[in-house]
């Protein structure tokens, strides 16, 4: 029995190079019918107004349109850089904290309170969705500190990845 075509939909992710009423307005003439909100990024002022703006745009083009709020779930990432992006440079040091601290380009906080318990020297960590690669050089207190592998650009909010690590979870 074939399904239906009505049921398909065309998922499009909101984001800031595709939030203006103008873009959303192609967006929706050229078929999406479901805009799905990353709610890892922004805050909840920014996506209340984009969902205005998608409102607006169904409105404006009389296409029906679903929003999706996609949630992090309980992801373990780093938190807030002052001023971003930084950038990691192979063979420099950086440290990973449990302390809540705004972050610059030499240290910034974790929301894995256990890291300094689950992590050893020799360990590899992952930021980034594993674009940047960390070596833990050594652990005290709050603090784990590491020299970066595989450097590049950081902002805040991204992943940290401990594969092989048993998080005791």
């Amino acid at each position: 029995m074939p399904f239906p075509a009505n049921k398909t939909k065309l998922v499009c992710t909101i984001g800031p190079a595709s939030d203006s009423p103008k873009m959303l307005e192609k967006i929706i003439l050229a078929g999406m019918n479901v805009a799905r909100l990353n709610f890892s990024h922004g805050d909840f002022a920014s996506h209340k107004k984009t969902i205005a703006k998608i409102r607006d745009a169904s409105q404006a083009t009389g296409r029906r349109v679903a929003i999706m709020a996609d949630l992090p779930g309980p992801k373990m990432r780093i938190g807030e850089i002052a001023e971003e992006p930084i950038e990691l440079t192979s063979g420099n040091s950086f440290t990973l904290t449990t302390e809540e601290i705004v972050g610059d380009a030499n240290r910034v906080s974790v929301s894995f309170p256990q890291l300094p318990r689950a992590v050893k020297s020799g360990d590899k960590l992952f930021l980034n969705d594993g674009y940047l690669e960390l070596d833990v050089d050594r652990i005290d207190g709050n603090d784990v500190y590491c020299t970066v592998v595989v450097g590049g650009e950081l902002r805040s909010r991204k992943g940290l990845n401990l594969p092989g690590i048993d998080l005791g979870i």
